[in-house]
């Protein structure tokens, strides 16, 4: 390296390429309109999720009309119902929703719910008649709501003549309107029946196989004329007959478990028990493969081998229904009865303290033998004396009164318990005379 003594020139000379400041002008500009686009929504980002089209009533309607026929009853009813929310003008989601809910209480165990699933189906269809004042087919099931709420365990004794009254008051509504339909006609012949009118119940029925016959007629409205035709001949005693028409039914909606149900107990009714628990058990597998927690076909397969005396294979059976609705007191007062049969007192008062008197978490859970931590934590409620569960009551009391002792003077609460079944059902023998049964007992310690 040669040493000059002169300083390093480390400076250049700045100097501006006119097509550099050209191409960033144009990338700024470029810059603005892309952003402007991008807030605008112009220009969407690739990195956003597609967007899904929103689906229509006509998807809705589609979707509850496969859950309707599949029995997944509930699923049914809420789909109609979002149907309805998009197209407000068509009437056949709401009476379509109504007779879903309607059978849907086949398949519910208390006269709780099914009395507030049958009020909601009445409450719904009687505000749409002020738009669809001339439907035949929401008449057709408001009938039909009234004539399943004319029990008095579900709207009081007081009230069935008038829930009578109005279904036979909107199914002439429905004729009126529409002479030659089927579904009004196959309701018209279930209200008759429950007037005891059997040959005017025939002549709707005739009717409505005929209407239901003609081209263009919904097959599901088939379901309800058959499923019908089923309830007249069973009144009749033609068990087997009964059987063909509720079969009939489940060709158009096969996985009606409450109709499998249904059949059973006429297997039943003519001593096939093999025949009923195989409906029984196909119920309950339909239940599983959708997904239904209903313990009811388990209650059916339970009572099946109670009346053939196998209390044990009965209990299994109704601890099975027990696990599936734990908060259900019937299903605890069903269990105890069972226990009663099997002269398994002690056990039998346990469950049926459950119906009678509530019972806490602690003795919920000794009745339902939970086995780990993950057993949920239930109180029951006390259930009222009505028509389904005053066997449990004297049940309850026939059991406290074969097992009072001195030590544990059962008997104070089985002569409580027998005067609130007298309060209400005095006037009947069938049931007074078992209620003496355990009051004679009692009388024989000084209880009275």
């Amino acid at each position: 390296m040669q040493l000059t003594g002169k300083n390093l020139e480390f400076k250049h000379e700045n100097r501006s390429n006119p097509l550099t400041v050209l191409l960033l002008l144009f990338l700024l500009v470029f810059s603005l309109f892309l952003l402007k686009a991008v807030v605008s929504q112009t220009i969407v980002s690739p990195w956003l999720p597609t967007a899904v089209p929103t689906r229509n009533a006509i998807s809705f309607a589609l979707e509850a009309d496969t859950y309707f026929r599949a029995g997944n009853l509930q699923k049914a009813a809420d789909s109609y119902a979002a149907a309805f929310v998009l197209e407000p003008n068509n009437p056949d989601y709401v009476w379509k929703r109504g007779r879903s809910l309607i059978y849907l209480t086949g398949s519910q165990t208390t006269d709780q719910e099914k009395s507030a699933t049958l009020s909601d189906v009445i409450t719904t269809l009687e505000a749409a008649l002020d738009n669809f004042s001339e439907n035949s087919n929401i008449y057709s099931i408001l009938a039909f709501a009234y004539i399943w709420y004319a029990d008095a365990d579900l709207c009081g004794a007081a009230n069935v003549e008038t829930n009578q009254a109005y279904a036979e008051s909107n199914i002439r509504r429905a004729v009126e309107f529409n002479s030659r339909n089927p579904l009004a006609y196959a309701i018209y012949s279930e209200i008759l029946l429950a007037q005891s009118n059997y040959v005017r119940a025939e002549q709707m029925l005739s009717q409505a196989l005929e209407y239901g016959t003609n081209e263009g007629t919904d097959s599901d409205i088939m379901f309800d004329v058959y499923r019908v035709q089923g309830i007249l001949l069973e009144s009749y005693g033609q068990y087997r007959s009964a059987i063909d028409a509720y079969n009939h039914a489940l060709e158009y909606s096969p996985n009606m478990t409450f109709l499998q149900i249904r059949i059973g107990v006429n297997w039943r009714q003519i001593t096939d028990y093999d025949s009923a628990l195989e409906m029984f058990a196909k119920a309950a597998r339909i239940n599983d493969q959708l997904g239904v927690n209903d313990p009811m076909p388990y209650i059916a397969i339970g009572n099946t081998y109670s009346q053939t005396g196998d209390f044990y294979a009965a209990g299994l059976n109704i601890k099975k229904a027990l696990q599936i609705n734990p908060y259900n007191a019937d299903v605890y007062g069903r269990l105890g009865v069972n226990y009663y049969k099997a002269r398994n007192y002690e056990a039998a008062i346990e469950a049926l303290s459950c119906v009678v008197n509530g019972c806490g978490a602690l003795a919920s859970c000794n009745v339902r033998e939970c086995a780990d931590e993950g057993d949920p934590i239930i109180e029951i409620d006390k259930m009222p004396i009505t028509g389904s569960t005053v066997p449990y009551y004297f049940s309850y009391v026939g059991a406290l009164a074969y097992m009072h002792t001195n030590a544990n003077r059962y008997c104070e609460e089985a002569v409580k318990v027998a005067k609130e079944i007298e309060a209400v059902y005095g006037d009947d023998p069938s049931v007074m005379s078992i209620v003496r049964d355990g009051q004679a007992i009692c009388a024989s310690y000084g209880y009275q």
